[in-house]
């Protein structure tokens, strides 16, 4: 299974501090598949503009932790990121309309966690 990770306001919360229990979710994505970046801070298939953004917020354990996180590479949509032939868990705050659509065009609409601070997480089943 691939896991797609954004940042904003799903690794981090919408003041910037990084979320509870990083490690604990990292060490569990780590050990159910493969973990990719999928966020506007990795467009062209390089993980340090990711770690310098999060670098300020996380301790030393989680940047080892971030750092063996996949790069990813597209131009406009996320969904040009995403391997469609595998199993996949995208954990986002907010995807473009266009983006959505693509998921259900493709049918894997239920793929997407929508990641809402607002309301407790809930993570599936398969993932824990």
């Amino acid at each position: 299974m691939n896991i797609y990770l954004d940042i904003d306001g799903t690794l981090l919360y919408k003041n910037q501090k990084v979320i509870d229990n990083l490690e604990f979710f990292l060490i569990e994505a780590f050990s159910k598949g493969d973990v990719y970046w999928l966020t506007t801070h990795c467009k062209e298939n390089s993980n340090e503009a990711v770690l310098r953004h999060l670098e300020p917020f996380v301790s030393v354990e989680e940047m080892e932790l971030l750092e063996r996180i996949k790069p990813t590479s597209w131009r406009t949509l996320k969904t040009e990121a995403i391997d469609f032939s595998k199993p996949f868990i995208w954990f986002d705050d907010y995807l473009l309309f266009v983006e959505q659509e693509k998921l259900k065009e493709v049918g894997v609409f239920s793929s997407w966690i929508k990641v809402d601070w607002q309301d407790r997480l809930e993570l599936p089943d398969n993932l824990i």
